[in-house]
C-alpha cells in the first residue's frame, strides 16, 4: 500500500473517531463510502442506518486491540486498547486519560498516535477492496474534503492543515440532541434493561440544533441520564423538548409504576471532607462548562428529574474585512455577496478590535498594513483575548509572508490582488456549504 494514502487514511481516522457520536458528521463523512457492512448493498440503505452501521464498526473494531485478560496491565498492549476506550469511548479529554493511565500528556500523544495506526491496519486491511475501488484522489486525499467532497487544489498543505483545525471549531459549535441522545441511550442500554425502564423520547431529527460542544453535551446527558437510571426502577423516564425564540428546554424525568418507587431521593450537601461528594454538584460543573442551565426537578424531598436549558444554535457566516484600500474592500464584497455571506468592514485597528469583540464574525481577513496598530501586532492580540482567540484569521497583503503568518497562527494566506477562487475555496473550506438567502453588508463605522 502507498505510505501516503496509508498517512491520509490514519489522519482521516483519527478524525472520524473525534466525531463518532457525532451521528450528522458521520453522514457526510468519507469513511461512509467504504467502511460499510459486508455485502450491504450502500444505496438500498437508509442513510440513518447507515450511520449507525459505521458508527457500531467503528466501537467494534475497538475491541479487537483488546489483548484480552491475560496481558498484563498496563503493558503497551493494555494501554493502547484502554487509552482509545476512554477517550472515544468514554469521551474523556486527553488529560483525563492521561491522569487514568498515569502517563504524561506526551506519552498519552505517543500512545494515541500508535494505537490509531494499529487500529488503522486492522481496518485498510479489511476494507482494502473497498478503498482500492475508490479513485485515486479520493482514496488518498479523502481528509481533504471532508465537506465539499471534492479535493482542494488552490491552497497548500500547511493551509490546510490549519483549515481543518478550524474547521472543527465551526462543526463543534453546535450540537444535534437527537443524535447526541440516541448515542447516550446506545451507551447506557445494558443499565436501562437491567432497572426494567421504558424510555419514552420525543425528541427527533426535527429538533433544531443548539449550541456548544457536543462533547460536553454528551458527557451531561450521560450524567444526568445514568443518575436518573439509578434513582428509578421498573417505571418509565420520558425525554421532551420544549422551544422558545432562542432556547430549547431538555426535560428529563422519571415516572414509577404504580407498584414501584423511586430508590433514591436527592442526596443533600455536606461540607464534610470525609463525606463523598454531592453526584449533582459534578452534573451541574458540567452543565456550567456546556453553557447549560440545570434545574433538578423534586417532587417533595424525591428527585424527579432534570431541566436543561440550552440556547439554539445559530448559524453564522459573517467576514469581517480588515483593510483601508477602498478598491480592496468593495473587490471582497464583490466575491463574497454572491457566496451569502454577510459582509463587515473596519478600516483602522481599533475598529477591528471593538468589532471582533463585539459581532465574533465567523473568521477575519486581516490585511498587515492597516492604520493604527500593526497587522502582526493584530494578529497576536487577537489570539490572545478570550473573546477572540477562537476567531479563525486569513492575513491578506501584497508581502510575501505565507509562512510567517502561518507560524504565528493564520488559519490562510491571500496574496494580493485576491483571486476569487482562491477565497471561495478557503472559506468553503472552512464553513462548508453557504445557505441560499443574501445578507447586507454592514460598516463598523468610524473611530
Amino acid at each position: 500500500m502507498s505510505d501516503t494514502a496509508f498517512q491520509q487514511f490514519v489522519k482521516n481516522l483519527t478524525d472520524i473517531y473525534e466525531h463518532i457520536y457525532d451521528l450528522v458528521y458521520l453522514r457526510s463523512h468519507p469513511f461512509m463510502k467504504f467502511l460499510s457492512i459486508p455485502n450491504q448493498a450502500a444505496d438500498q440503505t437508509p442513510s440513518k442506518e447507515r450511520v449507525w452501521q459505521l458508527h457500531h464498526t467503528l466501537l467494534n473494531a475497538l475491541q479487537e486491540l483488546d489483548p484480552g485478560p491475560q496481558a498484563p496491565t498496563f503493558s503497551r498492549e493494555w494501554r493502547r486498547h484502554r487509552l482509545l476506550v476512554l477517550r472515544y469511548v468514554d469521551g474523556l479529554t486527553p488529560q483525563a486519560v492521561a491522569d487514568q493511565l498515569a502517563i504524561s500528556r506526551r506519552h498519552f500523544y505517543r500512545e494515541h498516535e500508535g494505537a490509531i495506526e494499529a487500529l488503522a491496519e486492522i481496518l485498510w486491511q479489511r476494507y482494502a477492496e473497498n478503498i482500492e475501488s475508490l479513485p485515486a484522489n479520493r482514496a488518498t486525499n479523502v481528509i481533504v474534503d471532508s465537506v465539499t467532497n471534492e479535493p482542494a487544489t488552490v491552497i497548500d498543505r500547511m493551509q490546510l492543515m490549519r483549515l481543518e483545525a478550524a474547521q472543527l471549531v465551526q462543526i463543534e459549535r453546535r450540537t444535534s440532541l437527537a443524535d447526541v441522545l440516541n448515542g447516550v441511550l446506545a451507551l447506557l442500554s445494558d443499565k436501562i434493561a437491567a432497572r426494567h425502564l421504558t424510555i419514552d423520547n420525543t425528541i427527533t431529527d426535527a429538533t433544531p440544533y443548539v449550541g456548544g460542544d457536543s462533547r460536553l453535551v454528551r458527557q451531561l446527558l450521560l450524567g444526568v441520564i445514568g443518575h436518573l437510571i439509578a434513582v428509578l426502577e421498573a417505571g418509565e423516564l420520558h425525554i421532551e423538548a420544549a422551544l422558545t425564540a432562542d432556547t430549547l428546554a431538555l426535560t428529563l424525568y422519571g415516572m414509577s409504576r404504580p407498584d414501584t418507587a423511586f430508590v433514591a431521593s436527592m442526596p443533600a450537601d455536606s461540607n464534610n471532607s470525609h463525606t463523598p461528594q454531592n453526584p449533582l454538584t459534578f452534573l451541574h460543573e458540567l452543565a456550567l462548562l456546556s453553557a447549560v442551565t440545570l434545574t433538578p426537578l423534586t417532587t417533595g424531598s424525591d428527585l424527579s428529574g432534570f431541566s436543561l436549558t440550552m440556547a439554539l444554535y445559530t448559524e453564522q457566516r459573517s467576514v469581517l474585512i480588515v483593510d483601508d484600500n477602498e478598491d480592496t474592500l468593495e473587490l471582497f464584497q464583490r466575491y463574497l455577496k454572491p457566496l451569502n455571506y454577510e459582509v463587515l468592514i473596519s478600516r483602522t485597528s481599533a475598529q477591528l478590535l471593538e468589532a471582533a469583540k463585539r459581532v465574533r464574525p465567523s473568521v477575519i481577513i486581516l490585511d498587515l498594513m492597516i492604520p493604527g496598530q500593526d497587522g502582526w501586532d493584530l494578529l497576536q492580540i487577537l489570539q490572545h483575548q478570550p473573546e477572540t482567540q477562537s476567531i479563525p484569521i486569513i492575513i491578506c497583503s501584497v508581502l510575501h509572508q505565507e509562512e510567517l503568518a502561518l507560524s504565528l497562527g493564520a488559519i490562510a494566506f491571500l496574496e494580493k490582488p485576491v483571486v476569487e477562487e482562491e477565497l471561495a475555496s478557503i472559506l468553503t473550506l472552512l464553513m462548508g456549504t453557504v445557505r441560499n438567502q443574501a445578507l447586507p453588508t454592514k460598516s463598523m463605522g468610524k473611530s
